[in-house]
């Protein structure tokens, strides 16, 4: 945990990104800077019909305008069992009201309605003259959180409600009939944490699809908790605090509109067994790749620089249908075994790779512009890396090289050559996220 926050958090100040120098002087697994209050029902909150209890966190020592969360909890749960997310949230900076259910066998569409309902009674607290929150909630910047069957109800409430500003769904739980893009398509920007081996709400079944048909004009961002079970999601100490760590920077980037932590939500956690997003950080020098990982041998490269060159982090979204990945001289990284032999990730080296199914790969970092960095290639066979972005003709990308006669055979991961003595081209376009194997007569560079 503590390797990624200060990879991460070195990018943010080289960024220059001051409203995040708070996060950095504090540990995201413990209280944040701010000390909390709570209050409830018996503190003159509204008692609201469609949920069964409620205690509001809020941070004391702080002048701003705050954001705030509802979270409620999952089918047979009570209150108690998502309340860890309040004094959390509120220790940095974001009201947290934690309700509970009229029955606790509400299903998702009622557990809808009481987030709804409890959006009310928030609200109030704001011009309720003894609340300590009078004048200081911005009613107009809400997110609704909640667990297995909550988590599944705060998608179908913000269905309901175009105003909610970011949902939140842990470990989600819908019926399969409301697992569609008609119910799941709204614009809030939906963080999903799920986990490897929840055997109530499985996430191949729940929170997978959720993701996929969420969309995708809507940032959205899943990550599932490796050798994580149903209530992973309940504490935001899981998986070594990174649970807290995203959730807290989803909340910071999408409902508080602060740009600085969304660099952290590119990298993936080491806790991942997968995270996969679609977001963008428009004010950031970081760059994300998506690289397809296909079922079987192939090649990868990337064209960015990662935060963290260690090949055990930069496999890690995948590892769990890894096999085996090989360098250009053999060196081998064999997670069974949890053996690196490959060591640090090369700038320009490609990857030979094994998976037992396709997935993809989100690789976070500084873009190598291809026109200012050459690729050294030994005499002999190597692995190398395809620096562009985009499709590109295979031929305008090795001409200069092939005008210096050491080539001999260029190949992709399925065998299609290039074969300059023939004049052949069976490569066809390079393709971004791809690797490529080349045999040359002598050390040469290649310049894209």
């Amino acid at each position: 945990m503590r390797k990624i926050l200060l990879s991460v958090f070195t990018i943010l100040s080289l960024n220059s990104y001051s409203q995040c120098d708070d996060v950095i002087s504090s540990s995201i697994t413990n209280p944040g800077i701010y000390e909390v209050a709570t209050l409830s029902e018996s503190d003159g909150v509204r008692n609201g019909a469609d949920y069964y209890g409620s205690t509001i966190y809020y941070p004391i020592n702080t002048n701003n305008f705050l954001g705030s969360i509802v979270i409620v909890p999952g089918f047979v749960s009570y209150e108690f069992s998502i309340q860890e997310w309040g004094p959390f949230l509120a220790s940095h900076g974001i009201v947290c009201m934690t309700i509970g259910t009229n029955s606790i066998f509400e299903q998702p569409n009622q557990r809808a309605t009481a987030l709804l309902d409890a959006m009310v009674s928030l609200k109030e607290e704001n011009s309720r003259n003894a609340s300590p929150l009078n004048s200081k909630l911005d009613i107009d910047n809400i997110a609704l959180g909640g667990w297995s069957m909550g988590g599944g109800g705060a998608q179908i409430a913000a269905k309901m409600d175009s105003s909610i500003k970011v949902v939140i769904a842990l470990c989600p739980w819908l019926e399969t009939g409301l697992i569609s893009e008609e119910y799941l398509n709204h614009q809030a920007p939906i963080l999903f944490i799920s986990a490897e081996y929840d055997g109530i709400a499985n996430a191949s079944l729940h929170a997978t699809p959720q993701y996929e048909l969420s969309s995708e004009t809507t940032p959205k961002l899943i990550y599932e908790v490796a050798n994580g079970g149903h209530t992973v999601a309940n504490y935001p100490t899981s998986g070594n605090g990174e649970v807290g760590l995203i959730a807290l920077s989803w909340l910071k980037k999408y409902l508080l509109n602060e740009d600085c932590y969304c660099p952290i939500l590119l990298e993936s956690p080491e806790t991942a067994s997968m995270y996969m997003t679609n977001i963008n950080c428009e004010n950031s020098n970081l760059n994300a790749q998506e690289i397809e990982c296909t079922e079987g041998w192939s090649i990868i490269s990337t064209y960015v620089n990662p935060i963290n060159t260690n090949f055990s982090n930069f496999i890690a979204p995948v590892v769990n249908n890894l096999i085996i990945a090989k360098d250009y001289i053999g060196n081998a990284y064999l997670p069974e075994w949890d053996y690196n032999g490959i060591g640090n990730i090369e700038q320009g080296q490609g990857y030979l790779i094994k998976m037992l199914n396709t997935m993809s790969l989100a690789v976070v970092g500084e873009q190598i512009i291809a026109s200012e960095n050459s690729i050294s290639l030994n005499e002999g066979w190597n692995l190398f890396a395809n620096f562009n972005t985009e499709s590109t003709n295979s031929d305008l990308s090795f001409a200069a090289l092939v005008e210096t006669e050491n080539v001999i055979i260029i190949k992709d991961y399925i065998g299609n050559a290039m074969l300059p003595e023939w004049e052949f081209n069976g490569l066809g376009d390079l393709q971004p996220g791809r690797g490529y194997q080349i045999k040359v007569t002598a050390n040469c560079e290649l310049q894209y």
